[in-house]
């Protein structure tokens, strides 16, 4: 788990240097971070060493384990940070963006196929999850735990996110290939929801991205089920 979590911590560590220095893939809020007043070697043994110890979830996780490692005074990371609320919606926020910039980077959003577009979508979340497996480890214990413990400013966050995602997969949708009668945006809709909830519903506390890696086939061959039933419901 160490080497993985740190391999991708890196590819974090990177985004967030980057912007430091005036990079375009972080939001304004985050590249206005007091964090990057903070010398880069410094800042990336913060960032490291918060994302290993949120890993292991928000309420276990120990402030005094993160400056432990990063070689940092307590009253150096609540400076920049104030509370540990503060440093979790920090490394939330550049996890889901950084996930999220070079998601759309790779989807065709050209696609008009809402079911393909929809297919492609999945096919590339599970490439980028071996890809980055500490961060989605990461996002999806965040997840849960907001499940559990809603936290209105990171709620806000994922649905905000969420929303984006959405309206990007409904975009430019060819509506000539639903049957007659239907209502395209309502069938969209439908689809949307069916996949969004089956996906979640594979979602568990106890399991590691290895665990899901593991069980890829059986949830893409159930995915492809659904997409069948649901093109032979819709469309023409």
């Amino acid at each position: 788990m160490t080497e993985r979590v740190n391999d991708d911590i890196m590819q974090l560590t990177r985004l967030v240097n980057d912007s430091g220095k005036g990079g375009e893939n972080m939001s304004e809020e985050l590249k206005s971070h007091k964090i990057m007043a903070m010398e880069a070697d410094k800042r990336e043994r913060v960032i490291n060493a918060a994302m290993k110890e949120f890993t292991k979830g928000f309420k276990v996780a120990c402030t005094d384990t993160i400056v432990r490692e990063a070689g940092i005074s307590k009253g150096l990371l609540f400076h920049y940070f104030g509370t540990k609320d503060g440093l979790y919606y920090f490394i939330l926020k550049n996890a889901c963006e950084m996930i999220y910039t070079e998601y759309l980077s790779l989807i065709d959003l050209e696609q008009s196929d809402i079911i393909e577009k929809i297919w492609q979508m999945t096919l590339l979340k599970v490439d980028l999850s071996y890809k980055h497996p500490a961060l989605f480890d990461f996002l999806a214990k965040a997840y849960i735990e907001l499940q559990e413990n809603p936290n209105s400013e990171f709620a806000e966050y994922f649905e905000k996110t969420r929303s984006i995602a959405v309206e990007k997969t409904l975009a430019d949708m060819d509506t000539s290939l639903f049957k007659e009668g239907i209502d395209p945006k309502k069938a969209a809709n439908i689809i949307l929801w069916t996949l969004s909830s089956y996906s979640t519903s594979q979602i568990n506390a106890n399991m590691t991205m290895e665990d899901y890696q593991n069980e890829y086939e059986r949830y893409l061959g159930e995915i492809k089920e659904y997409i069948n039933i649901l093109r032979k419901s819709f469309y023409k």
